[in-house]
């Protein structure tokens, strides 16, 4: 468990380094310290690189909807019934 957090956490480090979040020579270090970790790090590195690049044009954007969720557009429906079952009365009294 602890070589998939250290394999995790080095190949975070090196989508952060070439995304352009460090400069230039942290960034070849951190990439030379990560090529070290060996192959998983860099099968997560490299995914990980893919993902911020995708994410980064815009392909999961149609996963977040700005629509409200089914429980508030339910709730207005409820508060209508309940307002219609009421007894009115007519005044007189």
């Amino acid at each position: 468990m602890m070589k998939l957090l250290v394999h995790g956490l080095g190949a975070w480090f090196a989508v952060e380094a070439a995304s352009g979040r460090y400069p230039r020579p942290i960034a070849v270090g951190l990439t030379m310290l990560v090529t070290r970790l060996g192959a998983p790090a860099m099968a997560l590195a490299m995914a990980g690189y893919g993902f911020k690049r995708l994410q980064e044009a815009g392909a999961f954007e149609g996963l977040h909807s700005d629509r409200p969720s089914a429980t508030r557009r339910r709730a207005p429906a409820t508060a209508q019934r309940r307002g219609r079952s009421r007894v009115r009365t007519s005044g007189i009294g």
